[in-house]
């Protein structure tokens, strides 16, 4: 193991903001590019990574766009990176999403040979362009493409997102489903964010941050060391590694299977909140298990304060709910619940298309979704710890074949169970699939220096 190094030391200059901090951009473009021109490649992305966004860069005044830059374990190859320090990176990292795809779940209607160009073939790197405005962001990505020309560089996809209208047409951060999205993030150690209750590990009746090495490379984690880097450090220190999934949301059958479900209307939206573990406005069912409650909703100091140690039977808050399931708290007992903290994530991203209309009578075909963008240090404990364990298999917690209700691979034969107390537990069959895979990479986010160093490396 390397030697320790305390949070006091991140240089939060060198680290890519989105690696810390949750982006609160409206707007962004997800640029795609491939490799043509190995070494004018390079120089390409050496000379970015001073426009590059980084953490200090976030508090040092207000900005009205990011820019930042990851490269795909294809990507490096291509850009010349030498044999042994491709090789020192991880199994999952070198093997990428779609090899994957029998451990991710993604199977079936999820495969990858269903997946969305440019996702169908290999991606060499993502360019995140996130903005106040949507005039700001198109501003830059046009800067972006024309400067791709003669530098090596091919964009072959762009992802147009951005938050949804609110009843105002302003952007409100919910998703397509209609609920209030972004709510539970991590806090980590040396952000500069505050820990807000919730977002953090639960000790000595407050909460603390999680330890920076969960989500920067060269830290301490949650265990104290330092894991082992891949070569050279110079490259690998201060970065990190981020998940992107293409995901499209079936909103349609989501309405259609509660109507069929329910008995009114009233109980429509408490059937959507037991799958989702919230109501529509981001009130916590853990805190008020039988109606929405906007001023919760909120005010960031309670609408996350919550462990699930009084709610172990999920009466309030059933155990398969989605939100429950992407992040059990204090809610596992026995083993599973000794190393929830070690599988956390920082989630970035935001719906693409446009929402369908509250009256619709039928699924309209059109392409609505959410771009994910997760945040992990090690891919293999983290995000497909999550994806295969606590979304896709419900052993973790008793729960036995169901899986995560709203993101789960589910195909009509699977069910949820609503916990009643006085009363027979509910049981909802047949539960179809709400979203879709269709698309994602692993990318490798570098430090900035790390990255300026790329023009000087080669095999």
């Amino acid at each position: 193991m390397a030697a320790q190094s305390a949070a006091g030391d991140l240089d939060r200059n060198d680290i890519q903001g989105m690696a810390m901090r949750p982006y609160r951009f409206p707007f962004a473009h997800y640029h795609l590019l491939n490799v043509s021109d190995q070494a004018r490649a390079r120089r390409w992305f050496s000379g970015v990574a001073g426009r590059c966004t980084s953490v200090a860069g976030l508090d040092a005044s207000p900005s009205p766009q990011a820019f930042n830059v990851a490269l795909s374990w294809q990507g490096l190859s291509a850009i010349g990176l030498p044999e042994a320090s491709l090789l020192s990176f991880p199994q999952e990292f070198q093997q990428g999403m779609a090899a994957r795809a029998d451990r991710l779940g993604d199977v079936g209607d999820n495969a990858p040979t269903r997946w969305d160009a440019p996702f169908n073939e290999r991606v060499h790197a993502l360019v995140v362009v996130s903005a106040m405005t949507s005039a700001d962001r198109d501003t830059a990505s046009t800067a972006l493409l024309s400067d791709l020309r003669d530098n090596g560089l091919t964009a072959v996809g762009a992802i147009d997102a951005k938050l949804l209208a609110g009843q105002d047409g302003r952007p409100v951060p919910i998703e397509h489903f209609g609920y209030r999205d972004g709510i539970t993030q991590p806090a980590i150690e040396g952000s500069g964010e505050p820990v807000l209750p919730g977002a953090g590990i639960p000790e000595a009746g407050g909460w603390r941050a999680l330890k920076a090495g969960e989500f920067v490379l060269g830290r301490p984690d949650e265990t104290g060391a330092v894991p082992d880097l891949p070569s050279p450090t110079s490259l690998s220190g201060n970065g990190t590694f981020v998940v992107l999934r293409k995901l499209h949301q079936h909103v349609w059958a989501f309405r259609d299977f509660l109507r069929r479900s329910a008995t009114n209307e009233a109980d429509v939206a408490l059937l959507a909140a037991k799958l989702m573990g919230r109501w529509q406005s981001g009130a916590p069912l853990a805190l008020t298990a039988d109606q929405d409650d906007a001023a919760l909703a909120a005010d960031p100091k309670r609408n996350n304060e919550f462990t699930y140690l009084d709610d172990l039977r999920g009466m309030n808050c059933p155990l398969g709910a989605h939100v429950r399931r992407l992040n059990p708290r204090s809610g596992l007992t026995g083993p599973n619940g000794t190393s929830v903290h070690r599988h956390r994530l920082l989630r970035q991203g935001l719906p693409y298309g446009s929402r369908l209309p509250a009256d619709a009578a039928a699924d309209d075909g059109a392409e609505r979704g959410a771009i994910m963008l997760l945040v992990n240090a090690d891919i293999a404990r983290q995000f497909e710890f999550v994806q295969k364990v606590w979304i896709n298999d419900g052993d973790f917690a008793g729960l036995g074949n169901d899986k995560d209700p709203m993101i789960g691979g589910n195909d009509g034969s699977g069910s949820f169970t609503i916990p009643r107390a006085g009363a027979p537990r509910r049981r909802l069959p047949n539960l179809p699939a709400f979203v879709s895979t269709r698309g994602g990479e692993y990318f490798f986010l570098p430090g900035i220096a790390a990255l300026r160093s790329l023009a000087d490396t080669a095999s």
